[in-house]
């Protein structure tokens, strides 16, 4: 007997054997146990997820001569040529190219009316079924819509947006989606073990993290990198022969971006280039990687929807401790827009160069809300007193020393004396409009209607008073401001040194 490949010797033969998609199996078995059989299915979902074995096996099960029943048996005869592609009464046809209203009168309007050759029903399955021109999708809709009762339809596709909706209204529909990783792991390493191979935990994670959720691809791959490297497979060998980037050089990446090593990103990119690495796949793993920080910060740790290797749950543990959201999220934001731009550049690696440090620069800003908040708590552990009292004389001192946030009035009201005591290096940064001419016998004058730069409920005035510093060149100037970001070595957002 000749060579089979992989992934058409596993493919699974029951609905036991089908991973990944668990709806569509439950849905499919309830259906026919209850027999509350529709007349027309519609599967989509991207390639290599399964959506030709489920057909067959569907049409199994209810052809087979111990059927209709939830479990075929694959050794009768209708089972055995549904396998083989060759039973008479499930008709597959590309929809690629029988796509004309000629095709779907020949294949389908001019036979549907015979009675099965062998099974209990005639099944017609129609892969790529968004090929099919508008003139052959109208020819099917009274046909699809009132069925002979031995008659069933099950179309596939990869782009259900492109099917006429006149078509999907008549159909039971089932999304198929991409496989996760782990499961994709697991059906790779009992492949090998039945096949003898020797591979590696890293090197099935890989083959699975480029399969990109299609187990097809993903046993493709491995029948691959068996004829390339034999019976023995190691990591190596798997990112050598598919071009992959490996787990460690996205994880130093990663850091280097959160910690602003910028010389250390340079040589990762120069190196990863240099080597034949494909770019894109890069960018997306490492879209892929700060989400998955973004999703440990905010659910406070390790959530398991994330599917992760106990190595990598360490990784984000790490990574997540010396970063914030607002980083992550500019850093996100900036590799989502470059993956968009490396469709039609010449210049990839320049693109992700300047993107990476871009994101670098943006992950070692400091929010001011989080300055003010960490001044109030060392004021508090160091003068004592509520937080109400200590975050006064804050308030009053920067009033004082950013002009810019209140409005010069044309002619200052005095309502009474305030009493406090102001530092020198403050008190000569006073602008001298802003002070009396006998200021330093008299005491200062209250200024109405000044704006609270610092009120007491942090809701949505602190985001104003923000967004109001942020937009000012000169707050950058303040001098409390300036020893905050000395004591937090950080930047404004918004405001250029």
């Amino acid at each position: 007997m000749s060579y089979q490949v992989i992934a058409r010797k596993w493919r699974p033969k029951t609905f036991e054997d089908v991973v990944g998609q668990d709806h569509v199996v439950k849905t499919m078995r309830n259906a026919i146990e209850q027999n509350r059989l529709a007349q027309a299915y519609l599967l989509c979902g991207p390639r290599g997820t399964g959506k030709t074995t489920l057909a067959r096996i569907f049409a199994k099960a209810l052809n087979c001569e111990k059927g209709p029943t939830t479990v075929p048996c694959c050794q009768c005869n209708n089972c055995k040529e549904i396998d083989a592609g060759i039973n008479l009464d499930v008709i597959e046809i590309d929809g690629a190219s029988n796509n004309k209203v000629e095709d779907v009168h020949q294949k389908i309007l001019e036979t549907i009316n015979f009675a099965p050759v062998s099974g209990k029903f005639k099944i017609y399955y129609i892969d790529e079924v968004h090929m099919l021109t508008n003139q052959a999708f109208n020819a099917l809709l009274k046909t699809i819509e009132e069925p002979p009762a031995h008659a069933r339809f099950i179309f596939a596709t990869t782009e259900a947006d492109k099917v006429l909706g006149t078509i999907v209204s008549r159909c039971q529909r089932f999304d198929l989606r991409r496989i996760a990783i782990p499961e994709i792991f697991g059906q790779l390493r009992k492949i090998s073990d039945a096949e003898g191979i020797t591979i590696d935990d890293d090197a099935i994670y890989a083959l699975a993290r480029g399969a990109d959720g299609g187990m097809r691809d993903a046993e493709s791959a491995l029948d691959q990198i068996i004829s390339y490297t034999g019976t023995n497979i190691t990591e190596k060998d798997v990112l050598g022969v598919f071009g992959l980037v490996s787990r460690e050089a996205i994880e130093g990446i990663a850091e280097a971006v959160i910690t602003s090593d910028i010389p250390r990103i340079i040589n990762l990119i120069s190196s990863l280039d240099n080597s034949g690495k494909d770019l894109r796949r890069l960018t997306a793993e490492l879209i892929a990687h700060f989400r998955n920080i973004l999703i440990f910060i905010q659910m406070g740790g390790y959530d398991s929807s994330l599917n992760l290797t106990d190595a990598q749950i360490e990784t984000l543990k790490k990574q997540a401790a010396i970063t914030n959201t607002a980083a992550v999220l500019s850093i996100t934001e900036n590799l989502i827009d470059l993956d968009s731009k490396l469709r039609l550049s010449l210049s990839p690696r320049i693109l992700l160069e300047t993107a990476l440090i871009r994101s670098a620069k943006s992950a070692s800003v400091v929010d001011l809300e989080k300055i003010l908040k960490k001044l109030t708590n060392m004021k508090l552990e160091l003068g004592g007193g509520d937080a109400a009292t200590t975050a006064s004389p804050v308030r009053q001192d920067i009033t004082k020393a950013s002009p810019i946030i209140a409005p010069t009035p044309k002619a200052p009201i005095i309502e009474r004396p305030i009493e406090h005591k102001a530092t020198d290096s403050l008190s000569k940064n006073i602008p001298s409009q802003y002070t009396q001419p006998n200021a330093a016998t008299s005491p200062a004058p209250a200024i109405n209607n000044v704006p609270d730069a610092f009120p007491e409920n942090e809701g949505s005035q602190m985001d104003n008073l923000e967004s109001n510093i942020a937009l000012s060149k000169r707050v950058a100037k303040n001098p409390l401001v300036l020893e905050a970001l000395s004591i937090f070595d950080g930047t404004i957002k918004g405001v250029k040194n």
